[in-house]
């Protein structure tokens, strides 16, 4: 897929709504592929669609010893990487202290195209990133600099961040991911297409089955006249 076949379907997922993907998901074979409850929106009201870019940290926090030169990535690593539709996603590794990511890297990833931070650790600064307008998704905030306690060791491998129903969510690098305030949810890249064209679908029905409800419709009967997953095809068991 060319890059810019790549923020086409960025554009069109941006358009769509969370809770109606989870139902395509699951019709479609590929329940439990929403991050846990924990990790939220640092501002509800913006959203999150991109590709995955992903990192994974180690915790030094117990130890307090540098992790050796050859096993860590450089702090600046990420923001030389990161680009246009690109979502910054960072495995915090156990890290329950320091956040991971603060102002001067929001702005830096902002100013680079990057279209949104996801992590299950915690963020600092959250005003200032929030004020750049870089969507923000986390477990918890904390003041603490993480820079003498967790180090980068891993950068474009794929990360395993809790899902919500108990077992990690693998995000692999070219995975897309959708977010907003209900939740962030893990797109297959092997399936967007199909998956986007479906929620597509989908969401035009409910937008439908909605308008009518809200003349006074009865659901019951709107439900049968607009049946909302016929269209999605099971790919898997």
């Amino acid at each position: 897929m060319s890059d810019e076949q790549t923020a086409a379907l960025v554009a069109r997922l941006a358009k769509l709504e969370t809770a109606g993907f989870t139902d395509v998901l699951d019709e479609m074979g590929y329940p439990g592929q929403v991050l846990a409850s924990d990790i939220r929106p640092l501002d509800p009201t913006r959203r999150m669609a991109g590709v995955a870019f992903c990192a994974r940290g180690e915790n030094r926090v117990v130890t307090q010893t540098p992790l050796p030169p050859d096993r860590q990535v450089n702090a600046y690593e990420l923001e030389r990487r990161m680009k246009p539709g690109l979502v910054a996603v960072v495995d915090a590794g156990g890290n329950n202290v320091g956040a991971v990511i603060g102002g001067f890297i929001a702005i830096s990833f902002k100013n680079s195209g990057c279209a949104g931070f996801l992590t299950n650790g915690a963020v600092r600064d959250s005003r200032e990133i929030i004020d750049v307008g870089l969507p923000t998704f986390c477990r918890f905030l904390s003041p603490i600099n993480s820079s003498r306690r967790w180090s980068i060791v891993e950068a474009d491998q794929p990360v395993h961040l809790p899902g919500i129903a108990g077992s990690p969510v693998t995000i692999r690098p070219g995975d897309f991911l959708l977010g907003d305030a209900d939740g962030v949810v893990v797109v297959p890249a092997e399936i967007a297409v199909p998956a986007i064209e479906a929620a597509e679908q989908l969401d035009h029905i409910e937008r439908t089955i909605t308008q009518a409800i809200r003349a006074g419709g009865n659901r019951e009967e709107l439900f049968a006249k607009h049946p909302r997953f016929k269209h999605i095809k099971r790919l898997r068991p």
